[in-house]
């Protein structure tokens, strides 16, 4: 049953990321009935997924604000290059 390899996705996922991850779901994604729904990597085996679906999964510096799925760039933490362009 391809439920069965959604859950064993997510146990191995939350081997190495909080079960509290941004994960986003977006089914018939750009047709009729498009549908997305923000959930954790905790609750993905209760999400609506099925053949049509895109399943997005946050990293560790990944957020929810005001409804979106928000992953900031890694640039800042490097800190600026001086002199380039």
């Amino acid at each position: 049953k391809r439920t069965d390899y959604l859950e064993q996705a997510a146990d191995i996922l939350m081997k190495y990321r909080s079960a509290d991850t941004p994960v986003g779901v977006v089914r018939n994604a750009g047709r009729e009935g498009e549908h997305k729904q923000l959930t954790t990597l905790g609750k993905l085996k209760d999400a609506d997924v099925d053949m049509f679906s895109i399943v997005i999964i946050g990293n560790s510096n990944t957020y929810v604000r005001d409804g979106l799925m928000i992953t900031p760039r890694g640039y800042r933490e490097k800190g600026r290059m001086e002199g380039v362009l």
